[in-house]
C-alpha cells in the first residue's frame, strides 16, 4: 500500500472565517484569547477533515497563514513594506518589501507557535512545513542587499526548524517554490540553492525526517511559471543527496507528468512524494489516480514511493480539497 500525506495547508473552515480575519489582517495576534480560541477550533476542523480522509500523514492545516509565505515578512525585522500584500488581486498583489537592516525574527514565524498549538490538541500531528529561506525573499526578489541577507534568512528559518523540533516535530518540511522557479528559469546556481535549503536543516538532530516541497508557486490556484517540467529541478534533487530525507514533487503539470520517469534519477537515499493531485483543478475520479499510482510504480519501488495533492490545499474549496484527497487515499489502497 503507497502511503498518502499532506502536504501542509488546508481550506480554512468558512464558519471561523470572520473570527480569524483580523488576525490574518495583523489587527489582533494569537496572544488575544479570541483570537487563540479561533484558532484552534479552526485547527481542529481542518485536522479532523484530513483525519476523516483517511490521510496516513496529516499536517496541521496552516490555519494561521492562508496566504502561505506572505504572511512571513510582516513578522521580521529588517524589511520595510513598500507594497503591502492585497489578497484579492492575486498573483498582482504581492506584497513588496525592501531590506532596510539585519533581518531577524524575534518572535519567530508563527509555524513553531502553530505546531504547538495544534499538537496540543492533535497528539498524532508529527510533521510540520515551514518556508525555505529563499522562498521567504519573494516579497523581495530584485534587492540589492538580498545576496548579503541570505545568511540572516537561513538564521531565521534554522532557528524557526530547531524550534519545531523542539516541540515534539518528528518531520520538518521546507516549502521551497522558489527554488523550483530558479531552477525552471536557471536564474541561480544549483550548489547555491542546496546550501540555503541544507542551512535551514543544520540544527536538525538524527532522527526527525527532513523533507523539501517543490512546487511552481499556488497563488489564486495559478503557478508562477509556465515553464512547468521535472529535467531543471533534478540537478538539485541530486545535490540534496545526503543533506534531506524526502522530496515532495509536484507531478501534477502535463509538462512534468511525461517526464515522470525522470523520477529513477532521484538519488536512491531520497524518498519521493509525487504531488499528483492537481490543486488546481476539480478532483479526478479514483480510476485516474490508480492509474497515475500504477504508472509511478513502474518508475520507483513502492518502498520509496508516497502521494499526495500537488500542493496544499490552502485555496481549494472545502468540497473539492475533501474529495481530491478521499479519492487518493482510495487509489493508493487498491495496490
Amino acid at each position: 500500500m503507497i502511503s498518502t500525506v499532506a502536504v501542509g495547508s488546508w481550506p480554512p473552515p468558512f464558519g471561523l472565517r470572520p473570527r480569524l480575519r483580523p488576525f490574518w489582517r495583523g489587527e489582533r495576534t494569537e496572544d488575544d484569547p479570541a483570537v487563540r480560541a479561533a484558532l484552534v477550533a479552526a485547527a481542529r476542523i481542518a485536522m479532523d477533515e484530513m483525519i476523516a480522509c483517511e490521510l496516513d500523514e496529516i499536517a496541521g492545516g496552516e490555519v494561521f497563514a492562508p496566504d502561505f509565505v506572505h504572511t512571513v515578512p510582516p513578522r521580521l525585522r529588517g524589511l520595510e513594506a513598500m507594497a503591502r500584500r492585497d489578497i484579492a488581486a492575486g498573483q498582482a498583489g504581492i506584497g513588496r518589501y525592501r531590506i532596510v537592516g539585519s533581518i531577524t525574527a524575534p518572535d519567530g514565524l508563527g509555524h513553531a507557535k502553530a505546531f504547538r498549538r495544534e499538537r496540543a490538541i492533535e497528539p498524532s500531528l508529527q510533521r510540520v512545513a515551514i518556508p525555505s529561506p529563499f522562498t521567504i525573499a519573494l516579497s523581495f526578489p530584485d534587492d540589492p542587499r538580498l545576496e548579503q541577507a541570505m545568511a540572516d534568512l537561513v538564521a531565521v528559518v534554522r532557528a524557526e526548524v530547531a524550534d519545531v523540533v523542539a516541540g515534539g516535530a518528528t518531520e520538518v518540511q521546507l516549502d521551497a517554490p522558489a527554488e523550483s522557479i530558479a531552477c525552471a528559469h536557471g536564474r541561480r546556481p544549483v550548489a547555491q540553492l542546496a546550501e540555503w535549503i541544507a542551512g535551514g536543516f543544520e540544527s536538525v538532530p538524527s532522527g526527525v525526517l527532513r523533507s523539501v516541497h517543490f512546487c511552481l508557486g499556488d497563488i489564486a490556484r495559478k503557478p508562477s511559471t509556465q515553464v512547468q517540467n521535472l529535467r531543471s529541478l533534478l540537478p538539485l534533487l541530486q545535490a540534496l543527496e545526503g543533506r534531506v530525507d524526502r522530496v515532495l514533487l509536484e507531478c501534477s503539470y502535463a509538462g512534468q507528468w511525461e517526464e515522470r520517469r525522470l523520477l529513477a534519477d532521484v538519488p536512491p537515499s531520497l524518498r519521493v512524494v509525487a504531488g499528483v493531485g492537481d490543486v488546481k483543478a476539480p478532483p479526478a475520479p479514483l480510476d485516474h489516480y490508480r492509474a497515475q499510482l500504477d504508472a509511478l510504480l513502474a518508475v520507483l519501488p513502492e518502498e520509496r514511493l508516497s502521494v499526495s495533492a500537488s500542493c496544499g490545499c490552502g485555496r481549494m474549496p472545502h468540497d473539492e480539497a475533501i474529495t481530491l484527497n478521499r479519492n487518493l487515499v482510495k487509489a493508493a489502497r487498491l495496490g
